[in-house]
């Protein structure tokens, strides 16, 4: 059925689009045909959560909600970039820096403690270093997505101490094709900055080897904004990847190599007449080993490893006034093992190699610094009861970090190394109870060794326009959480829902000093002259986040060949320091709710998400208004005759209110405003 929405049109690019939704609403009321089978393998294969346990498990096997996008999720979604995808999810918002460079935000945390990982193993570029910083991968390479938010995931690293974003891909192929060759085409225009994307994953294999490969391209131009355009906020960025994988009764070994590239603008630029592009470019080879049926000490044994060079500049006025590399390798190896007693589980090893340097500006705010991190971890389960689980976790970590730190005393620089010992570990019940609920409790200490720039920045960050001094002297961070969570995901009502409490000694932040600078510490007032730059001190202070989440689903009415439902969601998240004041860019209150009617072949939906005015401020910041979203929905699934093809039409609509959006979790939020009215247009064809 169509919308009930009226879509005024700006200008004749959104027309055309409103034509293409007219034959689609047309489409969608006059064709019932069922939607393309679903294997039931496939299905089980989506349902099962491989993030947040080394054991296979079921969403209702965990101690704690998963959040997980399908592909389709991805391909209608905000994906121009990672934080862009999932900024509306539960718990999750962006940092919203420019539009080729948003990471998300997990509970009000984010950079070194949001692991970003595909398949398990870290992105390795630059973006947790600062908030320009674009992530090196796109969403359109991923075929689904897990967010795990809350330090449950010791397996992976103590930068996971707020969440882990793992990006699930098919380039290194586990399983033999059921056909010689199958793949996915799909394009996408967008109305509010005259975009296109297109992507193709292609899979095939014959004999014991299987073969992967996918492509991408996006182009956007400066966005649209209720007061205007949004200038310097234009994106060009495409990506390729090949993989194959050898597949026999023991298990698999594969390899892959993919390549991604993005320039985007900066917005707001403190000299718009000399504006600065973000060039970024990245190449990584990645390989992995399954090994199962291990007699004697193991069943399964699983290897990968990484390697990854990236670089970025940053360029202004056409010539580079900042360039990044990074150099990094991951290497893991788990071991699933054999019951002990009462126990299953998996014991691990990680080991981590970080060459981090840059040049022109970039080398005045963080000199060559090397990071080398060794880990053994472990995780366990044992039933308490036949509806009661035990989940067990922990992590040794030894950490060790060279770098140029900078005397403020004398300012000067000067040598620095900083070895670090950090010890992790988590408790968690998972009680299946009467109606299909499940209740779920962790609770966590976690430690985390400062990263190189929190000890050794020392010097200007034009993009960001802030003057960053790092602390050689900062310690662990450690966090002491619990949180309880309570979920029902079968049924006509379906339901997640947590709240946790974390109490930070030593956290780490950024602390706006309220002092000015220009290209040198000397320059920085009191003492000095300057005016350009806002001095941003890595500072450590207790700390306390309290927070709940919220997601529901109600298919309430069979209505001809569908059903009419209802969802909604809210979260929430308060941070202060323990010596008075907020912790900084901590995003608003939001909450939503939504109509939806779905049949086989068609899912239309209509929706809002208000967020809070946010004037629980940190040093520095001023308030945020709230706004209101309103977002619409309609898609269609067709088997189309006598072939193979399947095909899935989408058109969406973001901000028909045309609102001022301002997000409070960038530093960018009091001069940039976030896109207006979006009309969408997805085709995807499969084979």
């Amino acid at each position: 059925m169509p919308l009930p929405i009226s879509l005024a049109c700006k200008n004749a690019r959104r027309s055309t689009l409103l034509a293409g939704a007219s034959l689609l609403a047309l489409s969608a009321q006059a064709i019932t045909a069922p939607a393309f089978a679903q294997e039931t393998a496939e299905i089980a294969a989506r349902d099962i959560v491989v993030t947040a346990s080394p054991l296979a498990k079921a969403p209702e096997d965990l101690a704690l909600p998963v959040e997980r996008l399908s592909r389709d999720d991805i391909l209608s979604g905000n994906n121009a970039s990672l934080g862009e995808l999932l900024q509306h999810e539960p718990g999750i918002s962006a940092s919203s820096f420019a539009r080729g460079a948003s990471r998300p935000v997990i509970r009000g945390l984010d950079n070194f403690r949001v692991r970003i990982q595909e398949n398990g193993l870290g992105l390795n570029g630059a973006s947790a270093l600062s908030e320009d910083h674009g992530v090196p991968i796109d969403p359109l390479s991923a075929e689904r997505i897990e967010v795990i938010r809350g330090p449950a995931v010791l397996r992976y690293g103590s930068e996971a101490i707020g969440g882990a974003v793992n990006i699930l891909n098919n380039r290194i192929p586990k399983t033999l094709p059921e056909k010689t060759v199958t793949g996915e085409a799909s394009g996408r225009l967008s109305s509010v900055d005259d975009g296109h994307q297109e992507s193709l994953l292609l899979d095939g294999g014959a004999g014991n080897i299987a073969v992967h490969a996918d492509a991408f391209s996006r182009h956007t131009q400066d966005y649209d904004t209720p007061q205007g355009e949004q200038r310097f906020t234009e994106t060009e960025s495409n990506g390729q990847a090949v993989g194959a994988s050898y597949i026999a009764g023991w298990g698999y070994f594969g390899a892959s190599v993919s390549k991604f590239d993005s320039e985007y603008g900066i917005p707001a630029p403190e000299n718009p007449a000399s504006p600065i592009t973000i060039e970024m470019e990245q190449i990584k080879y990645a390989a992995e080993s399954e090994i199962d049926n291990l007699t004697g000490w193991g069943e399964t044994l699983r290897l990968s490893g990484s390697y990854s060079d990236y670089t970025h500049d940053e360029v202004s006025g056409g010539a580079i006034g900042s360039r990044f590399n990074n150099e990094e390798t991951e290497l893991r190896a788990e071991l699933l093992h054999p019951k002990v007693g009462p126990f299953e589980g998996a014991i691990g090893l990680q080991w981590y190699d970080r060459d981090l340097s840059a040049a022109g500006e970039g080398g005045e705010l963080i000199a060559p610094s090397t990071t080398r991190r060794t880990a053994l971890f472990l995780f366990e389960e044992t039933p308490l009861t036949s509806n009661l689980t035990l989940e067990l976790g922990g992590r040794i970590e030894e950490t060790e970090v060279d770098g140029t730190a900078l005397d403020t005393a004398t300012d000067t620089e000067f040598a620095a190394s900083r070895d670090f010992t950090t010890l992790s570990g988590s408790a968690g019940l998972v009680a299946k109870l009467d109606g299909g609920l499940v209740l779920g409790g962790t609770v966590q200490a976690v430690e985390r060794a400062p990263d190189a720039l929190e000890l050794f920045s020392k010097g200007p960050h034009e993009a960001t326009e802030t003057f960053e001094i790092g602390d050689p002297n900062l310690g662990e961070e450690r966090a002491y959480s619990a949180e309880i969570s309570l979920r029902k995901t079968d049924g006509p009502f379906r339901f997640e829902t947590a709240a946790y409490y974390t109490d930070y000694d030593d956290f780490i932040f950024k602390r706006l000093t309220g002092e000015t600078c220009d290209d040198d510490f000397a320059s920085c007032t009191p003492l000095g002259a300057g005016s350009e730059l806002d001095q941003v001190l890595f500072s450590q202070e207790d700390a306390r986040f309290t927070g709940l989440e919220l997601s529901a689903e109600w298919d309430a009415f069979t209505l001809g060949h569908g059903i009419l439902g209802f969802d909604g969601q809210a979260d929430y998240v308060r941070a202060k320091l323990d010596t008075g004041g907020n912790v900084p860019r901590i995003p608003p209150m939001r909450y939503g709710a939504g109509v939806y009617y779905k049949t086989d072949a068609i899912f239309t939906r209509l929706g809002f998400l208000r967020a809070e005015e946010q004037d629980d401020l940190g040093a520095g910041e001023t308030e945020t208004a709230g706004y209101t979203l309103l977002n619409a929905d309609a898609r269609y699934n067709l088997d189309l005759p006598d072939s193979a093809l399947q095909l899935n039409l989408a058109l969406e609509g973001r901000n028909l209110l045309d609102d001022d959006v301002r997000n409070h979790t960038s530093f960018k939020k009091n001069d940039v405003l976030q896109p207006d009215r979006d009309v969408r247009l997805v085709a995807t064809l499969r084979f």
